[in-house]
């Protein structure tokens, strides 16, 4: 099995645009994401991918191999679902596909272990959450999630009013992983209204009764969603 890293990089971000080329001590956004992934030497393959040719000129600067994919992708799952489309005949039907969003500059080696040894079970869709800290409960640019005893999510939201009270609340962590044919048909799902609602594709997800398997870090990451974000690093 490889597994392979991608890192969806979309340049018009309506909460804070051109996010990928936002410098952070004089290095991009970008860069500082590929480069916690590259330093983790968990993955196999890495890629960029993108519809921005300002993000394809500054992922040839940085050395990171980019692949262009369409502008009608509308999230990074269907990104990375062009790319590995694209990539087919080098993947195959047991190798993990790794989605970092590219506003986790802050993603460790430990985590992404974490991530993957979701799969040493039967698993098909895992992802990340993290103790959360009360000045971001009711903070709409930080990702909710609510769990139940076996480590699945049963709902994610912005607004803290429309979560389970009854369950913990955690923070989600911009990183995914799937197993390949996983990846390949949650992007033909119709999108729900609920999605479309909270900006939030795994909603599509659950709600087409897909089991998303959480780990726990214990570091609450810091992801770079609005420009408060950047000023309060």
């Amino acid at each position: 099995m490889k597994i392979i890293g991608i890192i969806p990089a979309r340049y018009g971000s309506k909460r804070l645009p051109g996010k990928p080329l936002i410098k952070i001590k004089n290095k991009s956004l970008l860069e500082l994401t590929f480069n916690a992934v590259s330093k983790s030497k968990v993955f196999d393959l890495i890629f960029i991918t993108t519809d921005s040719k300002k993000i394809i000129d500054l992922s040839k600067s940085i050395g990171a191999e980019c692949i262009r994919t369409s502008k009608n992708n509308q999230n990074g799952t269907e990104r990375c679902a062009e790319l590995i489309t694209k990539l087919n005949m080098q993947i195959d039907n047991h190798d993990l596909i790794v989605n970092i969003q590219c506003d986790e500059p802050f993603i460790q080696k430990n985590h992404l272990e974490k991530l993957i040894n979701l799969f040493d079970t039967p698993t098909k869709i895992g992802t990340l959450v993290a103790p959360i800290n009360k000045n971001e409960i009711n903070d709409p640019s930080v990702v909710k999630v609510s769990i139940d005893k076996n480590g699945d999510a049963i709902n994610f939201n912005r607004n803290i009013k429309k979560l389970e009270k009854k369950n913990k609340l955690y923070k989600h962590i911009g990183v995914y992983a799937y197993q390949k044919p996983t990846l390949l048909e949650i992007v033909h799902l119709k999108s729900t209204k609920r999605e479309q609602e909270e900006k939030l594709e795994q909603l599509r997800w659950l709600q087409n009764h897909y089991q998303i398997s959480c780990q726990f870090i214990k570091e609450n990451l810091k992801s770079i969603n609005t420009i408060n974000d950047l000023k309060n690093l």
